[in-house]
């Protein structure tokens, strides 16, 4: 099999797990099954019950697994407790046999009886909550998506991506699959690739594996794509992947020297650092920006459901170790990064940067005026 066909089967491959046809109806029925099967006290099997599902009536099997890890080592013990406590009052009438004497009368089997009970109950009332708020935010997504994209504007997105992820091929498969899952369901990646005009000279703040600074470089709208982070593990696979297409170095967001840029990209990264902190880093990045953009994604901190669901995201991918970053999150509303930036002399606009998503961020593109 050639390299072109192995990518066109592996693409053909993400469609397929991500489904078909997507529809707000589709998403949150995605979403209810999904925190149905999480519920189900079958631990091990939940996968294999979710593509059962999904791949057949071409649901999105990622999102539907996605959150079926409901029953996560934080979570399952106060679900299977609720399940038990509800089965038990279904099945008998009485609370959860939680003495000893109770729970030596019960026995183990009892308890798996009642917690299969449970679940369905829990599993139920989960999915309906969860299935009526995937719906309202795949709705809302739907009615402030842009235009849609032409197909030559689709192709060349998708061959950038791929070529991309390609790069990537030697990395652990750790980092494959986080590349992959980051390119293809991260609406950054279409925001880039929808700005007007070209990058020039790119440098990638807090670049971490460096895919958004490669993927610019791929789809040839880069001059030269310099990037840098904190974690050298994560740069090791930058630079690993960039070969010579691009330079990554270890440095922390206050280390670098100004250099000039056409496009400075800062994506999740001011809220690692603390207000002061940010001040000094737009500051710094004005200077390195004299003619061109710089380009911000971070989570607009008003208060709203949105802002509540990536704080509440960010605070679990940090004590899970899935993003370690910074001991602290400081998060702020946009008009305050617009205020400054503006006052260095840039013209901001504000895009949505959650398409698809339920998350609050914006992606603020601040243009030399």
């Amino acid at each position: 099999m050639t390299r072109s066909a192995a990518r066109g089967l592996l693409s053909r491959i993400w469609r397929r797990l991500r489904g078909t046809r997507q529809s707000p109806p589709r998403v949150a029925l995605a979403v209810a099954l999904g925190l149905f099967i999480g519920c189900l006290p079958v631990y091990g099997l939940h996968f294999l019950l979710c593509s059962l599902i999904c791949v057949p009536f071409g649901l999105d099997l990622l999102l539907c697994y996605l959150v079926a890890n409901i029953s996560n080592p934080l979570v399952a013990p106060f679900l299977v407790t609720l399940e038990v406590e509800l089965g038990s009052l279904v099945t008998t009438g009485q609370h959860a046999a939680f003495t000893l004497a109770r729970a030596r009368q019960t026995g183990i089997l009892g308890f798996v009886w009642q917690a299969g009970v449970g679940s369905v109950f829990v599993g139920s009332g989960l999915a309906a909550l969860g299935a009526a708020i995937a719906y309202a935010v795949a709705s809302r997504a739907k009615h402030t998506t842009s235009d849609a994209p032409t197909a030559d504007r689709v192709d060349e997105l998708e061959a950038a991506t791929l070529r991309t992820i390609e790069r990537y091929r030697g990395a652990p498969i750790a980092d494959r699959i986080y590349v992959a899952a980051k390119l293809r369901s991260d609406p950054l990646t279409r925001l880039l690739a929808g700005l007007p005009g070209e990058f020039g000279r790119v440098l990638d703040a807090g670049a971490g594996r460096g895919q958004f600074g490669l993927f610019l470089s791929e789809l040839g709208r880069a001059a030269e794509v310099r990037g840098f982070d904190s974690d050298a593990r994560k740069i090791g696979v930058a630079q690993v992947a960039a070969a010579d297409a691009a330079h990554f170095e270890v440095q922390g967001a206050l280390e670098f020297a100004t250099r000039d840029v056409d496009t400075l990209l800062l994506a999740d990264v001011l809220h690692y650092l603390p207000s002061a902190e940010q001040d000094e880093l737009l500051r710094r990045a004005a200077l390195c920006v004299k003619h061109g953009r710089i380009l911000i994604r971070e989570l607009d901190a008003v208060p709203s459901r949105r802002s509540a669901v990536t704080r509440a995201f960010e605070w679990f991918a940090k004590i899970s170790g899935y993003n370690r970053g910074g001991a602290g999150r400081y998060y702020r509303p946009a008009s305050e990064l617009l205020a400054q930036l503006s006052s260095a002399g840039f013209s901001c606009e504000v895009l949505s940067a959650s398409e698809g998503t339920p998350f609050g961020n914006v992606l603020i593109v601040a243009t030399r005026a």
